[in-house]
């Protein structure tokens, strides 16, 4: 099967060796068509037979993998890709709340606000709000979370607290989401990638 997501939201599931619908679950209603062109869903993840993903519209879903069915919806603002790992799912908000969800129920296990550490600063002569600074993408290790922002900077995050332990300075400009190649970490900038210590 081939499960993917389209602009509007719609959840499907194909059969990859003869191309037929074997399911399709619309998450948004079409009342709010209009409103589609600024959905912007996160990447959907496969985890004990069901598919997590969420959107900018503060809806963070489970379908059922086999037959599409809506098994959990939680209020979270994100569309950045969510982690699944023992039991637990991990996502950022797009204001800067790292929250668990238990991935059997959808109950929010711990919300903490990782923006805490980040003040407002000054850009090119003007005073920026924090508020214009967005995660970009994240990735979870064994006892860290690395967040990135679109300022250039991560975010570390120790996973049993929830609180954030620094901030570091990689670049001026918007960086990607940490990557991970032979245990070394990776972030790709414009027209470069960089290598983490």
């Amino acid at each position: 099967r081939v499960i993917f997501i389209n602009t509007l939201g719609d959840v499907s599931s194909i059969d990859i060796n003869n191309g037929n619908l074997l399911w399709q679950t619309p998450t948004q209603s079409s009342e709010i068509y209009e409103s589609s062109f600024s959905l912007q869903n996160s990447d959907l993840i496969a985890a004990k037979k069901n598919i997590f993903f969420s959107n900018n519209k503060n809806q963070f879903f489970a379908l059922d993998e086999r037959t599409g069915d809506i098994k959990w919806k939680q209020t979270i603002n994100s569309n950045l890709r969510p982690t699944y790992t023992q039991g637990l799912i991990f996502t950022i908000s797009l204001e800067g709340y790292l929250v668990v969800i238990d991935a059997r129920n959808g109950n929010i296990v711990r919300m903490t606000n990782i923006f805490d550490k980040i003040k407002n600063y000054e850009k090119k002569g003007f005073l920026a709000d924090k508020k214009n600074i967005k995660p970009v993408g994240f990735i979870v290790s064994k006892d860290k979370i690395y967040t990135s922002l679109n300022n250039g900077k991560i975010i570390i995050v120790d996973i049993l607290t929830g609180k954030s332990l620094e901030v570091v300075k990689i670049d001026s400009e918007k960086i990607s989401r940490p990557y991970i190649f032979n245990n070394e970490m990776f972030v790709i900038r414009d027209n470069a990638i960089l290598k983490l210590n």
